[in-house]
Order: C-alpha cells, then sequence, then structure tokens
C-alpha cells in the first residue's frame, strides 16, 4: 500500500505563510522606527548607564548595539515558549536598526 508524503504539501504552505508575514513584518518595522523614542526604548536596558544612552559616540552606540544583540538572542531563546513576546521582539528589532542607522551616520557612512 502506498501512502502519499504530506511533506511537500506542508512545506509549501509554511513557505506561503513566511512570505506574507515578511511585509507585515517589515511595515511593524517601519511604523516603530517612524515613532521610535530612544530615551524610552534604551530605559528598558538596564545594564545600560544614562551617560552611555546619552553618548553622542560610536563607543557608546557599539555598547548599544551588544545590549541589543544580547536581549535579542534571549529573546529568540524564548520562541515558543509562552513568556515569548512578539511585540517585544519587534521592539527589539526597530531598536537595533535605528541604532544601526545612528552609528552609521556618527561614523559617517550611509545608513
Amino acid at each position: 500500500m502506498f501512502v502519499a508524503s504530506h511533506r511537500p504539501a506542508k512545506t509549501r504552505a509554511v513557505q506561503r505563510l513566511k512570505a506574507g508575514a515578511r511585509p507585515a513584518l517589515e511595515e511593524a518595522l517601519q511604523a516603530g522606527l517612524a515613532a521610535y523614542d530612544r530615551r524610552d526604548a534604551l530605559s528598558r536596558f538596564h545594564r545600560l548607564s544614562r551617560e552611555t544612552i546619552a553618548g553622542e559616540t560610536p563607543d557608546a552606540v557599539h555598547a548599544i548595539l551588544r545590549e541589543i544583540a544580547r536581549a535579542l538572542r534571549a529573546e529568540r531563546a524564548r520562541s515558543g515558549h509562552w513568556t515569548y513576546d512578539l511585540n517585544r521582539h519587534i521592539a527589539l528589532l526597530v531598536a537595533h536598526r535605528a541604532e544601526t542607522a545612528r552609528l552609521a551616520r556618527l561614523e559617517g557612512r550611509p545608513a
């Protein structure tokens, strides 16, 4: 008896879902960047001092980006767990994009 596998159909369905979700995610990230409040977003990182947040140097932004990257790794590790929060993950991505653009401006590079 031959049993057809549903795996290819399931794989295609997952690919369609991911392809449909990407534009929505990009839209959410763009909206978040437009409304990005640096002081509010970075004040949640308890390991960052006020001086680092207020710093106008590439070193300060590198420290901020390291902290955001650490938080993103922790959030990705929660994926699939009940404590995972998609909104928190998007907020971290927005902060990372905004701070990366800020670093590029401070270093005189195109964003």
